[in-house]
């Protein structure tokens, strides 16, 4: 029964969605009417009837309706900090409170891995939906695997077996339950973009 319901809500998402295809206003104007019900939106992106754009922190999408109306169909906020960048983050301060307490990085880079990480994390952001999101979702499992790995070094005092296998547990952990779209652009249907503003 669910899923009818399901099939039956999608199926009229659709059909309102497409009905915009008969509005009076040619495709390539519907931008910027999103752009005019929200000033200053930036990075918009148009597939088919669907626009999606940033606006003031927060990724919204829509669609133009038979008359030429905006209808919002969804907004979320855009988070400053992934959970990609947050586990590298979890390391680096892992990393740092160990080697204060006089534990020796086993890293032979050490801190040359630093530029390392901020470029990896760079060149997914820049890169395709899927290509990002594996990406990132490697970041975050070594990432939160390795600050794991940290923690119970720090506390044993030493690299432990315990250490090795907190750090593959969280880290499977973090790849199954953070995926790295989060800090991807990830538009609706990953759309062909067909104009920009």
């Amino acid at each position: 029964m669910l899923y009818q319901g399901l099939g039956v809500a999608s199926a009229a998402l659709i059909l309102l969605m497409t009905s915009a295809c008969a509005s009076r206003i040619p495709a390539n104007q519907w931008t910027r009417i999103a752009a005019a019900h929200y000033p200053g939106m930036t990075d918009i992106h148009q597939e088919v009837n669907v626009i999606q754009g940033i606006y003031q922190g927060q990724k919204i999408s829509g669609y133009i309706d038979l008359n030429d109306q905006w209808v919002e169909l969804s907004r979320r906020p855009i988070k400053a900090v992934d959970a990609a960048e947050a586990g590298q983050i979890a390391d680096v301060l892992t990393t740092g409170i160990g080697l204060s307490q006089g534990l020796t990085e086993t890293n032979p880079l050490g801190v040359g891995m630093l530029p390392v990480k901020f470029a990896l994390n760079y060149y997914a952001e820049n890169q395709g939906v899927r290509e990002c999101g594996q990406i990132k979702s490697f970041l975050s499992a070594t990432g939160w695997g390795a600050a794991a790995a940290n923690i119970v070094t720090i506390s044993a005092g030493a690299f432990t077996g315990g250490s090795a296998a907190a750090g593959i547990l969280v880290g499977a952990l973090a790849w199954n339950q953070f995926p790295g779209t989060d800090g991807c652009t990830v538009w609706l249907g990953q759309p062909v973009e067909l104009s920009t503003l």
